[in-house]
């Protein structure tokens, strides 16, 4: 089966403040899915993701932080109507990398 892979959202990257949302609004789901997320921040962080507009956070990596300068990539399976967004719960940070692909078909 080929891969279908929609470049979908790309995350400013700048520099992110303690507990707020990465995403302004949060990224609306259209369709049943997964989503492959792309992140590297600029000091050791822990990153969290919502798909229900911030009513439930997630850690990335278990709530390991993610290493500074380091390219981090996980999968997010979604419905439609989620709404997913990022945040850093501790410190703020610099984005240095933020991407969202839609992946429909992977083989």
């Amino acid at each position: 089966m080929p891969k279908s892979i929609q470049i979908a959202k790309d995350i400013s990257t700048g520099a992110k403040a303690q507990n707020t949302p990465w995403l302004d609004p949060d990224h609306y789901i259209d369709d049943l899915g997964k989503w492959r997320c792309n992140l590297a921040v600029s000091v050791d962080a822990r990153v969290q993701y919502t798909i229900n507009g911030g009513t439930t956070w997630l850690f990335i990596n278990d709530g390991v932080n993610l290493k500074a300068n380091c390219s981090y990539g996980f999968d997010i399976y979604v419905r439609a109507g989620d709404q997913i967004n990022f945040r850093t719960p501790d410190i703020g940070v610099t984005l240095l990398l933020g991407r969202m692909d839609s992946i429909k078909d992977e083989g």
